[in-house]
């Protein structure tokens, strides 16, 4: 077989040539320029990039006959040998293959020797990662202390499993991935010269599915030469490469955006028809997805969308459908459900699920009605809001208030209003404001805002249990900062005068200890009288926790409250996270 895949006929052989790695082979060539080639290289990067041909360009380069030269004549013996891969004085070496000690002895002993007939004795070690730690042990010395006229090219795609000392020895150079329209570019120029008929459409996907590698990318293109022959149609590309029609993931993203769960259910049913994976139908939704929200939030940006130029139309016209906001919210929906494909036992079912989803998510209009009603619910918890037994204003009810409304937790059961925290009435208001009223409550002042009824001590009969959780209800209204210190602790003994605190662990008593001042001026304000307040480190005892008391399945409440539906649709439309579950007491203060 005489026939050269792509990939080797079309292998760069001057640093022009190279396509995309002008950050590597400028400072390669001005150190040939300036004599200032270093002994040791190291070449970083994904596959398919440039690593190995940077480094038989440099060689040539190096031991070319019109040389020292940065650009090598390819022409001369010297060239042709290291093109061919006879020559002797360029050896490559498979790391992978050759891995042990004895390998890299081998390479020691050799290099010492002068170069012959060449000008400079070169290792290009490929995959050099794969080196055991003797190995490179053994290489150290020679790489701190190269003899003359000897070069070490090093390659690899995992450069943080080389030991530094190795890399420190070494002029480090990280290759990129090759952009999409840089390798399209490369595929059209390639397709001229072999009178290969391919629409840009067809290179452009070639190009994206390669994903950063010029070699991958030829490499499909020769698939697709031998599938289509010399004119090949965007149809026959699709086949060869397993791509999803863009007219089903243009419909079923816009099915998603119309609220149509019925739609976007029929043509992800197309689409899986096709034959095409579920792992990878969601994959290119996600790839979708994220260009509308390019084409949205950035549209004079063009270079940051690798798309033809029918493709941008198309999204644009899209993504004008709907706002960047909720884009986002469907990417980062369908991000987390594309985590559970790869362990489901039916992934289909669960990408279904997932468009259904994005289909039916609330809009802007939702979603700014659910924050007026959760700030609505903040204010009426925070105790800003109207009265529980009193009149709603939004009901429109203007009556006289009822007298057997719930008391203020810890106040008193009588029908009159509760008193400011110095004993004074608060003001009534007038009987003639009855319209102003059924309107809408007026705005509290400040003083009545922050005042609130007097504590009632506990009663010297209640359970430990009971006590301290009053404690800790009356530390997150008065002391928000002090009621964390609380979480670990319990109450073992109470006293006429004192409190006695059990702490689980050392850090937590000397978290005690330290707020002690601040727990008895506390203590002070709840039960009326000064308390005094010590910490034993010790094991919670089983009496301070009451049978049926919250703080006992405190755990498995919380639990109960994460895996809650409005909790987890409030955390998907908000996108937001959880930072702390304060359970709600009776009387409707927050703990």
């Amino acid at each position: 077989m005489s026939y050269e895949v792509l990939a080797r006929k079309w292998r760069p052989r001057a640093f022009d040539d190279v396509v995309g790695q002008e950050h590597v082979t400028t400072p390669l060539r001005n150190a040939i320029r300036m004599n200032r080639v270093p002994h040791a290289v190291l070449l970083t990067g994904p596959r398919g990039v440039g690593k190995t041909t940077l480094a038989r360009i440099l060689a040539r380069c190096l031991n070319c006959e019109k040389g020292p030269t940065d650009t090598p004549c390819a022409e001369c013996p010297a060239c042709r040998e290291i093109i061919e891969g006879r020559s002797t004085d360029v050896q490559e070496i498979d790391a992978a293959s050759r891995t042990g000690v004895d390998d890299v002895r081998e390479i020691i002993e050799a290099i010492r020797y002068a170069p012959s007939p060449g000008k400079h004795r070169i290792y290009v070690v490929d995959e050099v990662h794969m080196l055991s730690s003797a190995a490179f042990n053994a290489l150290l010395k020679t790489l701190e202390e190269p003899p003359p006229r000897s070069l070490f090219v090093f390659a690899t795609t995992n450069p943080e499993k080389i030991p530094f000392t190795v890399v420190s020895r070494c002029q480090r150079y990280d290759l990129r991935r090759i952009g999409a329209s840089e390798i399209s570019e490369r595929l059209r120029m390639m397709c001229r010269e072999e009178n290969i008929e391919v629409s840009d459409t067809s290179l452009l996907a070639i190009a994206r599915e390669a994903d950063g590698s010029l070699r991958d990318a030829q490499t499909l293109l020769d698939q697709v030469v031998a599938f289509g022959g010399e004119h090949v149609d965007d149809e026959q590309v699709a086949q060869v490469l397993d791509l999803i029609d863009r007219r089903l993931l243009l419909g079923i993203a816009e099915a998603c955006i119309a609220g149509d769960a019925t739609a976007a259910l029929d043509a992800m049913g197309r689409a899986m028809a096709t034959g095409t994976d579920a792992k990878r139908l969601a994959e290119s939704l996600l790839q979708l997805l994220r260009d509308l929200v390019v084409v949205r939030v950035a549209p004079e940006h063009p270079q940051l969308l690798e798309a033809s130029d029918a493709e941008r139309e198309e999204l644009c016209e899209l993504a004008g459908r709907t706002d960047a906001t909720r884009l986002r919210r469907m990417f980062r929906a369908l991000v987390k459900e594309q985590e559970d494909l790869a362990w489901a036992p039916q992934p289909t079912a669960v990408l279904e699920m997932a468009v259904v989803r994005l289909a039916t998510q609330p809009d802007g209009d939702d979603v700014a009605r659910l924050l007026t009603r959760l700030g609505e619910l903040e204010r009426r918890l925070s105790g800003s809001g109207p009265a529980r037994g009193g009149n709603d204003p939004a009901s429109g009810g203007s009556g006289p208030a009822r007298g057997d409304s719930d008391p203020v937790s810890g106040g008193p059961s009588t029908g009159e209003r509760p008193r400011t925290s110095k004993g004074r009435r608060r003001p009534q208001k007038s009987d003639r404001s009855g319209a102003g009223e059924a309107a809408g409550p007026e705005p509290p002042s400040p003083v009545a805002a922050n005042a609130s009824p007097p504590p009632e001590a506990p009663s010297a009969t209640a359970p430990l249990g009971a006590i301290f959780d009053r404690l800790r209800a009356f530390a997150v209204r008065r002391h928000p900062r002090l009621a964390p210190a609380l979480d670990d602790g319990a109450l073992l003994e109470r006293g006429d005068d004192h409190l006695v605190l059990a702490a689980p662990n050392r850090f937590a008593a000397q978290r005690l200890e330290a707020r002690r001042e601040a727990l008895e001026s506390l203590c002070a304000e709840l039960f009326g009288h000064p308390m005094r307040v010590s910490v034993e480190l010790r094991d919670r005892a089983a009496e301070a926790a009451e049978p049926g008391t919250d703080r006992n399945d405190a755990r498995v409440a919380r639990q109960r409250a994460l895996e809650h539906p409005s909790v987890g649709l409030a955390l998907e439309v908000l996108e937001g996270e959880i930072a702390e579950i304060r359970p709600i007491v009776p009387g409707g203060n927050q703990r």
